[in-house]
């Protein structure tokens, strides 16, 4: 969704001056609340696009999310951004994925199990 929005028209403003958000942004995380919490219900969330609760503390486990990280390079039509996602249990990092569709490249990673960049072993 991020991806085919990128380069195209979009309503841009900054959160406090220096810190620059988009309408992709906002939809991109209520995207990804949506099918993440669908996933893992129990989960809490913490996103750089949504105001933290302090609810997501009494949870074992948080989604943490930057729906689009170097919004900057996003906004400029450049493809230095990524989608990025992680599972945090008990303060650790279980799963993580960065993807970056406008360079064709993608990251995962599960605790234990390593990690790949473009499905090979990183």
């Amino acid at each position: 969704m991020v991806h085919s929005r990128w380069q195209g028209e979009f309503r841009q403003w900054e959160k406090v001056p220096g810190h620059p958000v988009c309408d992709v942004d906002l939809a991109a995380d209520a995207m990804l609340k949506e099918r993440l919490l669908a996933i893992d219900p129990e989960a809490g969330w913490l996103s750089e696009e949504t105001a933290d609760d302090p609810e997501r503390l009494l949870r074992s486990r948080v989604w943490v999310v930057d729906p689009i990280d170097g919004t900057r390079d996003f906004l400029r039509g450049r493809a230095g951004w990524a989608v990025s996602v992680a599972l945090v249990e008990g303060g650790r990092p279980i799963i993580g994925v960065l993807d970056a569709p406008a360079r064709g490249e993608h990251w995962r990673a599960v605790a234990g199990r390593g990690a790949t960049r473009k499905r090979r072993r990183a």
